[in-house]
């Protein structure tokens, strides 16, 4: 009985486990709409940061955009009043 149970959980992990690579390179980053992804070490992108949800709890705008300042580089939330478009774009 205990396996019938277990077969459904089972199935759904090696499911989701068995999901084709998206083919990134492991730690780049991209905005995807107003998300920033991260890749991860399979080779898919995961959301890092939901920057719609960030503007809802801060009460302030926030947006996706490049960083590349002291050493930091990479996709992320920034608040909607820094100017992203001087800042680099792109996948790293």
């Amino acid at each position: 009985m205990k396996a019938l149970l277990l077969a459904p959980l089972l199935a759904t992990a090696l499911l989701t486990r068995c999901r084709a690579p998206d083919g990134c390179a492991p730690v780049s980053t991209r905005c995807a709409g107003n998300v920033a992804e991260i890749c991860n070490g399979d080779g898919n992108w995961q959301v890092l940061a939901d920057c719609d949800a960030v503007s809802e709890h801060s009460n302030a705008g926030f947006t996706c955009a490049y960083v590349n300042e002291e050493g930091v580089t990479g996709h992320t939330c920034l608040p909607a009043t820094v100017d992203a478009g001087t800042m680099e774009g792109g996948v790293l």
